[in-house]
């Protein structure tokens, strides 16, 4: 029986993340049934959609507070790179990340909803930044299984070459 708790607040909500992903990081993995590795695989990239959702609006409002200014650095990208230590191509992805929140909102409830991985929003949010702005919402509406079809059994030369990037 799993007696969750409901964090108080933002912190210990991060204090159980860290937790969590370091009690599956320790788990006997060599040692599973294929079935239950296959459960916590899938549950552990459907977290990862939630937490991409949760990262995308705390940068955004981090950007727009410019918060990386008080660390003496000129940008989010900078701050990224410099104060949290990822690579300049993961401070892009981040980026990228950061823009579901401003630029696509469909593409980000679906992500808090498990409806969508982190890499189908954003190749989805990619496809459709060609999109003028006010029909954007309309077009990321797509039902997840949908998307998820139109991302994985469709190539760019069966739409006829056009690039939506």
């Amino acid at each position: 029986m799993c007696t969750m708790t409901v964090p108080g607040s933002g912190g210990e909500a991060l204090a159980m993340l860290r937790s969590s992903a370091g009690y599956l990081a320790d788990l006997d993995a060599a040692s599973m049934p294929a079935e239950a590795l296959g459960q916590y695989i899938r549950e552990l990239v459907q977290g990862d959609a939630v937490t991409t959702a949760a990262l995308a609006r705390l940068l955004a409002a981090f950007d727009a507070k410019d918060g990386h200014l008080a660390d003496g650095q000129r940008s989010l990208g900078a701050w990224l790179v410099h104060m949290i230590r990822v690579t300049r191509a993961q401070a892009a992805q981040y980026k990228a990340t950061q823009a579901l929140s401003r630029d696509h909102e469909p593409l980000l409830a679906g992500l808090r909803t498990r409806a969508l991985t982190k890499s189908v929003a954003l190749q989805l949010a990619k496809w459709t930044q060609a999109i003028p702005a006010e029909f954007r919402g309309q077009a990321e509406e797509i039902p997840a299984p949908r998307g998820a079809l139109l991302y994985s059994r469709f190539s760019r030369e069966e739409f006829g070459g056009y690039s939506w990037a």
